[in-house]
């Protein structure tokens, strides 16, 4: 599941809801695999406006290509709305992985 945990000391002009379509396009996914937190902080170091955590399963389809492409679509992305990101990804190594769900 990709998690994408948008951090920003304003509010946002946009929603989660508002951005799960396009960026399920972007990471190329079922809807109820992706999620997106949009997380108020008090204080942030750096002169971006948005700092976007995305954590993601390891697949082989998932090359360092397509991961950069997808930064790039992000941050076009959230440049359509008004914002500068700084985007981070990390794969992770699915036999890792431990989820329950409700």
């Amino acid at each position: 599941m990709p998690l994408l945990k948008v951090f920003s000391s304003r509010a946002l002009r946009v929603s989660a809801d508002s951005l799960h379509a396009p960026l399920q396009k972007i990471f190329n996914v079922p809807a109820d695999v992706l999620k997106v937190l949009i997380l108020p902080t008090h204080d942030m170091s750096g002169k971006e406006d948005l700092y976007i955590d995305v954590r993601a399963k390891a697949k082989p389809e998932r090359t360092q290509e397509v991961v950069d492409k997808a930064m790039v679509d992000m941050k076009e992305l959230f440049g359509q709305h008004g914002y500068t990101a700084n985007i981070r990804v990390e794969l992770y190594e699915p036999s890792l992985q431990s989820a329950l769900t409700p």
